[in-house]
């Protein structure tokens, strides 16, 4: 079946179509310049508060394992609208939601259509252009991806301060209205279809064993690190992951091959990506939150400060793409960590006056290392995958990156509520933003001598990082 009408351009369907996964894909950090306000207007504390962000891409972790099967089983079609449906749906609930429960609620459902929205959204580029195409087709994908979470921070902190946080929401919601209503013009099904067999024993233990793992961290920053209400559920969620890691070594078709961590590429590069993923959304939450909790400026203004470092990301995609291509990972790797634990490390020295455009520099520097790292990190992990590895590899790829920085950034935030309680505050405190920088780099660090004990260079490589 054709996926679109005749008279209709590949680059008008395609365009429609990035529209709406903008939306979806700018929710993720939409909400950071908008925390403090959210906090006060609940009376929450910092914990809860992070919690409507990191478990909103814990959740986009946890549904990236279970896309490759809704890929190869359903319509095409009816899964994008579907899940663009649920999102615009899920922005309703949080414009309208007058308690936190409420919202939290609403983030998880737009989560779960934003966690199918972006791995279709590759599917179907693939499809609307010829062979000879693709890599032209996925870089557009990949801009919007890469361009929409980092403009999150500054657009949520004008908006904020100029309408009100819910307004977030109906933005968010009428963009993607209309471009569902577009895509049920455009859109057809795609690709052919197997009626694959779920193992459903396996991905039951994947999502409890996460969730109830996440509720137990979230413990930990609540309750402390000793507490038997925290270290309860971490535990049982360890245990639930574990027999589930078991189970994928020993069935016929896992629901994630962990088999592919016994290849030493993909093992290291999975590592260094899951650690770089930790660092960035840590700092992706607290800088914002230490701008106007420690240094009093409005939303809009850590918006803006932190503007230049967020656009660094994207529009430096393409030349480290080129550097990849060229020189292979362990060159991306080193720049990428070694500015990382710069500015990371940076931050732990700020005190409560540090000039504003010492901060704006200092995550400049953090955000450029980010995007060394990423892109060509993820290219480097699937180095040595051929066939039906690949999109096993991109599954584990995709979802480890989003719930380990999601768990990450739920530690470091429990770290700086732990360390301003020992300090003799009740609320956040520079002492303890500056621990967590500090453990942060710390672990940068790790990463960098990784990259030079373990990452290849340009003549092992086999497969070029497709253009960004």
């Amino acid at each position: 079946m054709p996926l679109l009408r005749k008279q209709l351009d590949p680059k008008v369907v395609l365009g429609i179509m990035l529209t709406g996964t903008f939306f979806a894909s700018v929710s993720q950090s939409m909400l950071t310049s908008a925390l403090p306000t959210i906090m006060h207007e609940f009376g929450i504390n910092a914990t809860l508060g992070q919690l409507l962000t990191t478990s909103y891409i814990y959740v986009l972790g946890i549904v990236a394992a279970f896309s490759a099967y809704l890929i190869t089983r359903c319509n095409v079609r009816r899964l994008f609208l579907g899940a663009l449906a649920l999102f615009c749906a899920g922005c309703a609930v949080a414009y309208l939601s007058t308690g936190y429960g409420a919202l939290l609620a609403s983030r998880l459902m737009q989560a779960c259509g934003t966690g199918v929205l972006m791995p279709l959204m590759q599917v179907i580029a693939l499809e609307l252009y010829p062979k000879e195409r693709h890599g032209h087709a996925l870089g557009l994908v990949g801009l919007v991806f890469g361009f929409a979470p980092v403009v999150g921070p500054t657009l949520s902190g004008v908006i904020t301060d100029m309408l009100g946080w819910r307004t977030i929401f109906a933005i968010l919601g009428c963009g993607a209205l209309l471009s569902l209503a577009g895509s049920l013009f455009a859109v057809r099904d795609v690709g052919k279809h197997e009626r694959t067999v779920l193992d459903v024993p396996s991905m039951l233990l994947y999502t409890f064993g996460l969730v109830v793992f996440m509720v137990g961290v979230t413990g930990l920053e609540q309750f402390g690190f000793f507490d038997a209400r925290a270290f309860g559920p971490t535990l049982v969620g360890v245990v639930l992951v574990a027999v589930f890691a078991v189970r994928q070594l020993r069935v016929d078709r896992p629901y994630l091959k962990l088999a592919l961590f016994r290849n030493r590429t993909f093992a290291t590069g999975v590592v260094l990506l899951v650690i770089a993923q930790a660092v960035m959304m840590s700092s992706a939450l607290q800088v914002p939150l230490c701008i106007q909790e420690i240094h009093g400026y409005t939303p809009t203004e850590s918006g803006l400060i932190l503007l230049a470092g967020a656009l660094c990301m994207p529009l430096l995609n393409p030349l480290t793409g080129r550097l990849y291509d060229r020189f292979g990972g362990k060159l991306n790797g080193m720049i990428g960590f070694f500015l990382l634990v710069v500015g990371t490390g940076s931050f732990v020295f700020f005190s409560s006056d540090i000039s504003p455009l010492w901060i704006a520099g200092m995550y400049m520097v953090r955000m450029v290392g980010i995007a060394f790292v990423l892109m060509p990190m993820t290219a480097y992990c699937m180095t040595d995958l051929e066939g039906a590895d690949v999109p096993q590899g991109a599954a584990i790829v995709n979802s480890f990156r989003q719930i380990c920085g999601s768990l990450g950034s739920s530690v470091m935030m429990a770290v700086v509520t732990s360390v301003s309680v020992d300090a003799g505050s009740i609320d956040v405190s520079m002492v303890g933003f500056s621990v967590s920088f500090a453990i942060q780099a710390l672990f940068a660090a790790v990463a960098f001598i990784c990259v030079l004990l373990f990452v290849r260079g340009k003549r092992q490589t086999r497969k070029p990082m497709p253009s960004a």
